[in-house]
Order: C-alpha cells, then sequence, then structure tokens
C-alpha cells in the first residue's frame, strides 16, 4: 500500500475515462474489482482502457475528477458534503435553485441535504471531493 498518491492535473488530463464518459474516481470508498485496483506507487499514471485504474480507498472520503462530458444530474446527498474545485474552463452549478459561474481555482461546498446539477454549458476540468462519503447509496436523484 503507497504512503501517499500524487495526481497531476496533466496526467488526470491523459486520461482516457475523462475524455470518453468524462469521469473518473481515484479515491473511492469501495474498489470495483472489475475496473479498479489499489495504486501501486505515489505517482498516479492514467490507465490504459484496458487496465484497471489506480486508486485509494478510504471508508468516508471520495475524490473524482470530471469534464462536461460526464453524465450530470439533478441530486443531493443526505450525509455526504461535495467540495467542487474548477481546475480549468468555466463551469457553472445549481446549488438550491441559484446559478454560480466558477473559474479556475474556485472552490464551492455544496452541505448534505442540498440540490444541485452541474450544468454542462461549458468545457472545464473539475475535481469534487466528496466527505463523509456513503458511496453511491448516499446519492439522491430529483
Amino acid at each position: 500500500m503507497t504512503p501517499a498518491l500524487l495526481i497531476t492535473l496533466e496526467a488526470a488530463k491523459q486520461d482516457p475515462a475523462l475524455q470518453t464518459r468524462g469521469d473518473r474516481k481515484v479515491l473511492v470508498t469501495d474498489i470495483l474489482p472489475d475496473s479498479e485496483q489499489e495504486a501501486p506507487a505515489i505517482v498516479w499514471r492514467a490507465p490504459s482502457p484496458q487496465a484497471k485504474c489506480p486508486v485509494v480507498t478510504r471508508r468516508d472520503t471520495e475524490l473524482a475528477f470530471f469534464t462536461e462530458r460526464a453524465k450530470q444530474t439533478r441530486h443531493c446527498h443526505k450525509i455526504g458534503t461535495e467540495i467542487y474545485t474548477l481546475l480549468e474552463g468555466a463551469m457553472t452549478i445549481e446549488v438550491a435553485g441559484e446559478l454560480y459561474r466558477l473559474a479556475p481555482g474556485d472552490t464551492l461546498v455544496v452541505k448534505p441535504g442540498t440540490w444541485h446539477e452541474v450544468k454542462r454549458d461549458s468545457k472545464f476540468h473539475c475535481q469534487v471531493v466528496t466527505v463523509n462519503c456513503a458511496g453511491i447509496k448516499d446519492r439522491h436523484e430529483h
């Protein structure tokens, strides 16, 4: 098990998953055995389309990178807090009926129980950290 995981923006941008489906989790609550494996090295590398993604597991935290290609739906989390940080481009997110436009470096914290949706109206690279995460069973769609 590695003591740390370094994910550079350049490595994330080279990830085939970001170029096709638009998202990639690198810190997960549970490993998906068919598509993920515990990261073997500190420096993260984008896997080939056939390889398993290197990930780190944490009981209550997830980290994902995504682009405008990712499927976006209006949702909330009962116990999880999502922390969005825009890395590149411009992104609009609707939170509790209000629209917020993020610029690179901006961070938006969405509290549990708050309905929100990332809009796909421009190109962007974003990271989202979900803390106090209960995985997919905590996500509720509107």
